[in-house]
């Protein structure tokens, strides 16, 4: 197994047992190495692939990342849908702290790239300016769309020519801040 699978399994079945996390110096003696040089890089490159996060200027400060992005459910790029369903799964991406993932399904925003079976990463909030993809409840149904200014009012308009905009009453649950698209 490669040094840095095993810093990695180390951690994870350190933090796991003892619910502390090691100290460098623990995972050295773990690797039968001397100094702690070469487990710092090792931990550097787990913390920079999202695997570990580490607390600066704290002994036990590396933890390995647990779920990542929760997958709540399905939101259609066509008709609105009437709820959120049960997580999903998760996706690792410790940069979107705070932030969840839609799966997407409809077409109603293939021109702004975003098709069915793309997943959306979402920051909550309930404010975004026009221009902006968001997920948006209308009458307790969630879909995305992009918000715009039409006679002075905001509509959630389509990016996709056989929809049309939605101008009833809505609210803003999230804005969009990326797709992930499953290339295979």
């Amino acid at each position: 197994m490669e040094t840095r699978k095993k810093v990695y399994m180390f951690v994870k079945r350190y933090y796991e047992e003892k619910k502390i996390a090691p100290t460098i110096r623990e995972v050295a003696r773990f690797l039968g190495f001397k100094s702690t040089k070469a487990v710092k890089v090792h931990i550097d490159n787990l913390v920079k692939e999202g695997l570990l996060k580490k607390e600066k200027k704290k002994a036990r400060g590396i933890y390995p990342v647990e779920a990542g992005l929760p997958i709540l459910g399905k939101v259609p790029a066509g008709y609105p849908l009437l709820r959120f369903e049960n997580i999903e799964g998760y996706i690792n991406f410790s940069q979107f702290d705070g932030c969840f993932l839609l799966k997407v399904e409809g077409d109603s925003m293939k021109n702004a790239h975003i098709v069915d079976g793309d997943y959306v990463i979402v920051q909550p909030q309930n404010k975004a300016d026009s221009g902006d993809i968001v997920v948006a409840r209308v009458d307790d149904e969630f879909t995305i769309k992009r918000l715009k200014i039409k006679d002075g009012k905001y509509v959630l308009s389509p990016e996709n020519e056989e929809y049309r905009d939605i101008e009833c009453e809505f609210e803003i649950v999230g804005k969009v801040k990326g797709v992930i698209r499953r290339l295979l």
